[in-house]
């Protein structure tokens, strides 16, 4: 593989340990440990065996994943939860992967892998072509990503069943997963019983707050669970450290109490994989 297929994005300022994980990712990047892990003759086996869902289509560009109600491309967002020791070689097996099983897919687009600057958590989002892609090349993933399996548990964790997600709307300027690019994600994980629709157009209202009253923050986008239950929200910040923490929602009564758990991570870009 070569570094024009692992575009390696790091904001170093997250936490002193970031410094680890760029070397992971340069190195993974580098292709110099792919002979051990013996991927070349698995990808092969999938490009032959998967036909492409759009064979006549236009080729998909290769820019940086942005969220955007115009985008017309299936997402998928993986949440891996770490011990901390685990992140900077977790990060570095992900990225090799990335290379070596997704670059040739069919209908694969572009992957961003974030991670936390408390070490105990990476996101990784994959934009596909459509919805065919993505189901089709699901067995791939789960074969090595560690992810939750268990769908009952899934949903005790996170409210949803399913890693795809739907962009609802967005405020300001559209996320984009750029070099050095900040995110804080927020989950609201729907409680049994309760509208998500009102939790929905709560959170909406929230990130709307964060963003138009929050100088240092840029923007941000909403997106929903396809099983609707969860709401996520995405808001980019300018550094590690600026957005006001009197703007996220917090208080005596937080707006979601009643109708979801919520979980919130700020994250780093560290590095991004295109199709080909």
């Amino acid at each position: 593989m070569t570094d024009a297929l692992c575009r390696t994005r790091v904001r170093c300022g997250i936490r002193a340990g970031t410094s680890a994980l760029i070397g992971a990712v340069l190195f993974a990047c580098s292709g110099s440990d792919n002979k051990s892990l013996a991927r070349p003759a698995a990808r092969e086996t999938i490009v032959a065996d998967t036909a492409p869902t759009a064979p006549t289509a236009a080729p998909l560009p290769r820019e940086p994943l942005s969220i955007d109600t115009a985008n017309t491309r299936t997402l998928e967002l993986w949440s891996l939860d770490l011990e901390p020791a685990r992140q900077v070689d977790e990060t570095r097996r992900i990225v090799v992967h990335l290379q070596a099983d997704f670059a040739l897919v069919p209908g694969f687009n572009v992957a961003t892998l974030l991670a936390s600057g408390d070490g105990t958590r990476l996101v990784l989002l994959i934009a596909w072509r459509d919805s065919l892609a993505a189901t089709t090349a699901r067995p791939l993933v789960l074969s090595w990503l560690r992810a939750e399996t268990d769908t009952a548990q899934q949903r005790i964790r996170t409210g949803s069943a399913t890693r795809r997600v739907l962009v609802r709307k967005t405020v300001g300027t559209p996320p984009q997963f750029t070099d050095a690019a900040m995110m804080l994600l927020t989950r609201y994980a729907m409680k049994p019983g309760h509208s998500f629709g009102a939790l929905a157009a709560l959170a909406d209202s929230n990130l709307a707050t964060r963003v138009l009253q929050d100088t240092s923050a840029q923007g941000g986008a909403s997106l929903a669970a396809a099983d609707s239950g969860a709401v996520y929200t995405l808001t980019q910040a300018r550094n590690a450290t600026a957005l006001d923490p009197r703007l996220f929602g917090g208080g005596a009564r937080p707006f979601w109490a009643p109708f979801a758990v919520r979980e919130e991570n700020l994250l780093a870009v560290v590095a991004t994989i295109f199709g080909r």
